[in-house]
């Protein structure tokens, strides 16, 4: 998913037209998405009005005048475009009423079309785009597309090196030289970390290093494995233990794919650099059902935690557990409540923005 919105728009009338434009514009900007208006210009000379249409995927409003240019009737090519953005939003407007343009829909059989008069078109098209993006700027799905552009920006920065490597040090020498500096750089941050984590812990800072960033993922994870192993004998539940193993390779590594892998469409469909199978709505389904029954598992440990806590009689340990327990359950009805699952980086079914 991008911060881009695209609208395809048909009208005859450049000048006339350019005012609602920029009220649409100007109001997905505000939104925080970079408005594309891709804006046809039907005139009597235009033979083919809908010739080099952008794929479905690509467009998440489709407007388009009743009365254009020459021949070309808008209900005609309203028709003829819902057969191509099945799924797509779509508004029809005129200096006619409303009600006389849904009739002019209704004759031709077309499903799912907003009927507006010019007069209120701003408005309307600022209703209807609001309305699809409401759900884009829900939290869950916020922290998806900021992680996308986050992501797709540390990758720019990455080319931003290397080319100014090209530029400044010219040569297999001068590429050695610019390693060397960068090794160092690093070498020393990671020392600099490793002396602020051994005096975390000398101070006994749980808290503080279990949050710590440099204790990634995986090593929280073997941590867990490693400990709740202990506890194997208590619990009675070896499939958590199991389920805790098949963590890394079905939740942590895909996380980590959209996170550093570029993105790029082949043959249709959208895939991760480095990785075969390309992202589409049945790969995300299953690995929606994976972070499902993954959220089951940490449920089951934290069920069994919870009792054993009972059963030392630590009320207060207890109620930690059930916060703990509330904050997966949530987390998983997110996952669960998503009807339309969405990658950072495929979309939704309807376009780019959602």
């Amino acid at each position: 998913m991008q911060l881009n919105y695209r609208i395809l728009w048909f009208d005859d009338q450049a000048q006339a037209i350019k005012p609602f434009v920029d009220r649409v514009q100007s109001m997905i900007a505000r939104l925080g998405f970079e408005p594309h208006v891709d804006l046809r210009i039907i005139t009597a000379d235009v033979s083919e009005p809908l010739a080099s249409l952008p794929p479905q995927t690509d467009v998440d409003l489709v407007l388009m005048d009743y009365k254009l240019g020459g021949q070309h009737d808008g209900a005609d090519l309203a028709q003829k475009l819902r057969v191509t953005f099945r799924d797509t939003d779509f508004i029809f407007y005129s200096s006619e009423p409303a009600a006389a343009l849904r009739q002019l829909i209704f004759n031709k059989g077309i499903d799912g079309v907003f009927c507006v008069s010019r007069p209120n078109l701003s408005d309307r098209a600022n209703g209807i785009i609001q309305g699809q993006l409401r759900r884009v700027l829900d939290l869950n799905h916020m922290r998806g597309i900021v992680m996308a552009a986050t992501s797709d920006l540390d990758l720019r920065i990455i080319d931003c090196l290397e080319v100014v490597q090209k530029i400044l040090y010219a040569g297999d020498q001068g590429a050695a030289g610019y390693a060397n500096e960068i090794a160092a750089r690093i070498s020393k941050s990671m020392r600099s970390k490793a002396d602020e984590i051994d005096d975390l812990g000398k101070r006994g800072k749980l808290a503080k290093l279990l949050r710590e960033p440099s204790f990634g993922a995986l090593l929280r994870l073997q941590l867990l494995q490693e400990e709740i192993s202990k506890l194997a004998d208590k619990l009675g539940e070896q499939h958590v233990v199991d389920g805790l193993g098949k963590y890394h390779q079905e939740v942590i590594t895909p996380r980590n794919d959209f996170a550093h892998r570029k993105a790029h469409v082949s043959d249709g469909k959208l895939h991760l650099e480095g990785r075969s199978d390309p992202l589409d709505h049945d790969s995300m389904k299953a690995l929606r059902l994976r972070l499902l029954a993954h959220a089951d598992n940490l449920r089951g440990l934290l069920s069994s935690l919870h009792e054993l806590a009972g059963a030392a009689g630590e009320p207060a340990l207890a109620k930690e557990i059930a916060k703990i327990e509330a904050a997966v359950e949530e987390a998983a009805e997110a996952v669960a409540g998503d009807a339309t699952p969405c990658s950072p980086w495929s979309g939704c079914p309807s376009g780019n923005a959602a």
